[in-house]
């Protein structure tokens, strides 16, 4: 059986018929459609967030090349706090791994540089 061009394929009729179907996200708040959310690159207010909610990781890994966790450069008054804090967390993955094997004596230099660590950001407040 052969089909000139005007003719449609089961297949791509299915496929007419779903996109004509559906219906696109718009904002109850603001009326903003997600196309042009796309478009503009932002949504239009805090409720464009719960209507899109499904669709914000897409969003966010296209927008991010491929990455949903933000990979670029932190702003300069925060990237101290940020680099301790992640030490933080890193001494404290090592601190219970310490205490896992019951080497209390090194847990006890992690655990008091931890403490070290933490007082700092606090007089940094």
């Amino acid at each position: 059986m052969k089909y000139n061009d005007e003719e449609f394929t089961m297949n791509q009729l299915l496929k007419h018929l779903l996109r004509e179907e559906q219906v696109e996200p718009v904002c109850p708040n603001c009326g903003l459609a997600l196309r042009e959310a796309l478009h503009i690159g932002k949504f239009g207010c805090h409720t464009c967030y719960e209507t899109f909610s499904d669709y914000v990781p897409q969003i966010v890994e296209r927008v991010q090349a491929g990455n949903q966790n933000h990979i670029g450069q932190a702003p300069l008054k925060s990237a101290e706090k940020i680099q301790r804090k992640k030490r933080i967390e890193a001494l404290e993955l090592k601190l219970q791994s310490l205490v896992d094997e019951q080497a209390f004596e090194e847990a006890v230099i992690v655990r008091d540089e931890i403490k070290a660590l933490k007082e700092s950001g606090e007089s940094d407040a």
